[in-house]
């Protein structure tokens, strides 16, 4: 910045690469701000697309209050590093400051020491089903958590879309697994041993599940399971290049 001695032509405001203004009775002068956004490499758009989907991810889980990532570092830091292995959807800009977020599979749910629950989804008699590897032995003291995450997509005037994903944790007690019903109106079934969740829900293509382990505060590692797949639309080429023009395009 520098003061104007000589202002003979009475200038003010901006002029060429300067700006002219006053402060305290005085004129002064300095360069005008000539920033321009920076483009990303193909790399560094990857990289900041995948920080901020997983940050709209953390919000979304941080919301339902039940959040179990142990470790040295803080339960987000961990939840941001041990997702990474995540596709990566390309969202525009302003769709991630909106905090959208995209249903992906095998995304992190929880990460502890508690023995992890195996899960899958099949059909039982027909029917879609979440069916474990628990059995009536292995539910021991404790909770298990029940994360159902729902991806909400509601199309705006402008033809763009708005993505929500939504995550209910119910809580299934040791007990109802233990006392499987045996009838098909209720939830909870035996298989070969092992107990399902059966449902209409467990086939929703727009549908993830969670089962957590949970004992004083510790959880199990577990990871989503989902047939939704609404995802991929965002993982195109084309879906690459209208991210990295919303940000001012590539080097």
């Amino acid at each position: 910045m520098g003061k104007v001695t000589d202002d003979m032509l009475g200038i003010e405001g901006k002029v060429g690469g300067l700006t002219f203004f006053w402060r305290n009775g005085k004129k002064y002068s300095r360069k005008t701000n000539s920033h321009q956004p920076r483009r990303l490499t193909r790399s560094q758009l990857a990289q900041r697309e995948q920080q901020s989907h997983n940050n709209a991810l953390w919000r979304a889980l941080k919301d339902t209050g039940h959040v179990f990532f142990d470790g040295d570092r803080t339960a987000y830091q961990s939840f941001m590093s041990l997702n990474r292995e995540s596709p990566v959807p390309y969202l525009l800009k302003r769709q991630y400051h909106s905090g959208n977020a995209l249903l992906l599979p095998n995304m992190l749910l929880s990460n502890g020491p508690l023995t992890p629950i195996g899960y899958q989804q099949y059909e039982v008699d027909g029917q879609p089903a979440l069916v474990t590897d628990l059995t009536k032995t292995s539910v021991h003291k404790g909770a298990l958590l029940l994360y159902v995450l729902r991806q909400v997509v509601k199309p705006l005037w402008d033809d763009e879309d708005s993505f929500r994903l939504f995550i209910d944790v119910e809580t299934v007690s040791p007990k109802q697994f233990v006392n499987v019903p045996s009838t098909m109106d209720m939830p909870y079934k035996d298989v070969s041993g092992t107990l399902a969740l059966v449902g209409g829900r467990f086939g929703d293509p727009m549908l993830g599940f969670g089962l957590v382990r949970v004992e004083d505060g510790r959880a199990s590692r577990q990871h989503v399971v989902t047939r939704c797949n609404y995802y991929e639309k965002f993982t195109t080429e084309e879906a690459i290049q209208a991210a990295a023009k919303s940000y001012g395009g590539f080097t």
